[in-house]
């Protein structure tokens, strides 16, 4: 029965490699597996013949096998004409306002950056809002009244908490509501024109200014001049 043996190791191995085979090599595989089914028929020891139940074990593996590469098939094919929609949708963003989630605002030359912000409860009446540099530093803060509604927005002056104007650069705001024991949510937003579409990350990301953003972080959209 070595022959047999030597048979049954040689067609795992083809089932295991079909795994990972490219599909343009699963046509000559499954004929390899054929071919080594008949061979391992034709090579038993016909007094002691092997048992039909592992044919049929050997049959429904590469069956399960098969199946699985045509289920990863259909996926891989189901991503990229995702990829492909997300791509074309992305393109249509050009030259529009959008407002996405999100905290980081860009300090270039003289601008005053701003971010809309949203108190889960209105009633906790102030919010205190920060502005750290990328390094993590803080960098001004103060508090605010909450708006009626909750809703409101934060315009920086692009000063320290000196009055010197910050360097350019990138800076997160953050805000605070609530108690130590009981803080209360703030979502944050920020907005601007998307100027193009980056691809480098194997995803569109829209570009506002230096920032990117994903189209699952917009939360509003409108024509160029304002949200």
């Amino acid at each position: 029965m070595a022959s047999v043996d030597a048979l049954n190791s040689m067609s795992m191995g083809n089932r295991l490699q079909a795994t990972e085979a490219p599909a343009e090599k699963n046509s000559l595989e499954k004929e390899q597996f054929l071919k080594l089914l008949v061979a391992q028929i034709s090579h038993q020891d016909p007094l002691n013949p092997q048992d039909s139940d592992q044919y049929m074990q050997q049959l429904t593996q590469f069956s399960t096998v098969e199946q699985l590469m045509n289920l990863n098939r259909g996926v891989d094919n189901l991503a990229v004409g995702q990829i492909s929609a997300n791509s074309q949708s992305a393109l249509r963003f050009v030259g529009k306002e959008v407002m996405a989630a999100g905290d980081e605002v860009n300090l270039n030359g003289l601008n005053q950056p701003d971010v809309d912000y949203s108190v889960g409860d209105p009633e906790v009446g102030e919010v205190t809002v920060t502005v750290y540099d990328d390094a993590g530093n803080e960098v001004y803060t103060q508090s605010l009244p909450v708006p009626p509604g909750g809703r409101g927005t934060f315009t920086w002056n692009g000063q320290d908490m000196n009055g010197r104007r910050a360097p350019d650069g990138n800076y997160h705001v953050s805000f605070k509501a609530g108690t130590d024991e009981k803080s209360v949510p703030v979502d944050t937003y920020v907005h601007g024109r998307v100027t193009g579409v980056r691809f480098d990350q194997g995803y569109p990301e829209l570009m506002v200014g230096d920032k990117r953003l994903r189209l699952s972080d917009i939360v509003e959209v409108s024509d160029e001049g304002g949200v």
